[in-house]
């Protein structure tokens, strides 16, 4: 609709500097072609506002998506949080059933992925997503398969990509930084970069939209030192979680169910914050769409609109059945005999 609306108003526009012809539908007239009159500046107007009101309230529309699906994930977060607590004090409900149903909030919580028009509005850590704002990267390292280890013999690995491949030589007796500046240039061809604020070990990351796509794993050939040797291998992706992830989060023993009551209870804080800043820019469209929708025409476009209104003189009667009727001078004529 607001691509629909955009294009009207933008031909509109172009229509005041390219010269036009009309052409009466009914019959050509025998003076030649009519003079091309410009588009009046109330329409114009009124195009604008219809496409500025367009696009808010697809803002609107999207805010009351994201808001409904927070307000879901703080409820979930609510009887999630309370049914782990009645784990740690609660000795009247059987600890295997409460867990049970712990698991059930959390599978609830991980469906929660609001979309307007086919675009994401929520990523996996429950953030808003926007253009200034993009969904939080995905983070992995290769099941089983270490790039980065150092070898004393020399290894060249084939990466099999969707649409190319890549040929990656990793030479021996070269430290884990080493390595990752030889790699790293190589896999930003899959869109896949190292997260270099870990220095423990050599974890990779990849947008949402690039997670999909590699999620099921790399086709890749080794020579036997990192990778065995011989026929392709698919190496699959092993994600790391954050603690703003529910798949992060363990009900395995005390200790844990201790630590996730935490993690818990400051996402919730989270989201409470977003919900507040949703309903607080959710009014201020709601102004704004209003306000664009009660603007009044300028006193001199009243002005000009309030003329072709009377009923005399003559030439104003014509102009405004030629403009009521779409038909040219001879057929209103003929009308008026």
């Amino acid at each position: 609709m607001i691509k629909g609306i955009g294009e009207s108003l933008t031909q509109l526009r172009q229509s005041q500097t390219v010269t036009s012809h009309y052409v009466a539908p009914l019959a050509a007239s025998p003076r030649g072609d009519a003079k091309a009159r410009p588009i009046p500046k109330h329409r114009l107007e009124t195009y604008g506002r219809w496409a500025k009101v367009t696009q808010e309230q697809h803002n609107i529309s999207a805010s009351q998506v994201v808001l409904k699906s927070l307000l879901s994930a703080k409820e979930l977060l609510s009887l999630l949080h309370r049914q782990l607590q009645s784990c740690l004090f609660n000795k009247t409900a059987t600890p295997t059933e409460a867990i049970e149903q712990a698991e059930q909030y959390r599978q609830q919580l991980l469906q929660i992925q609001p979309t307007y028009q086919g675009k994401l509005l929520l990523d996996h850590h429950f953030n808003l997503v926007s253009v200034s704002q993009p969904a939080t990267t995905h983070q992995f390292r290769f099941r089983r398969v270490d790039l980065t280890a150092s070898k004393n013999r020399d290894e060249h690995i084939t990466l099999y990509g969707a649409r190319k491949t890549l040929h990656l030589y990793l030479p021996a007796n070269h430290d884990r930084l080493a390595l990752q500046q030889i790699i790293e240039p190589v896999l930003a061809q899959l869109e896949i970069s190292i997260d270099h604020s870990i220095s423990q070990e050599t974890v990779f990351s990849v947008t949402a939209e690039r997670w999909l796509a590699l999620n099921k794993g790399i086709l890749m050939v080794g020579e036997g030192q990192r990778l065995p040797a011989g026929e392709p291998r698919n190496i699959h992706l092993e994600e790391i979680f954050s603690w703003q992830d529910p798949r992060e989060w363990r009900f395995t023993d005390i200790d844990m169910l201790k630590v996730t009551l935490a993690k818990i209870a400051k996402v919730a804080k989270k989201i409470a914050l977003q919900i507040e800043a949703i309903q607080a820019s959710h009014r201020l469209l709601l102004a704004k769409a209003k306000q664009l929708n009660t603007v009044s025409l300028p006193k001199e476009d009243l002005q000009y609109l309030h003329k072709f209104m009377q009923p005399t003189p003559f030439a104003y009667q014509m102009i405004s059945l030629l403009a009521q009727s779409n038909a040219n001078r001879e057929q209103v004529s003929a009308l008026l005999v």
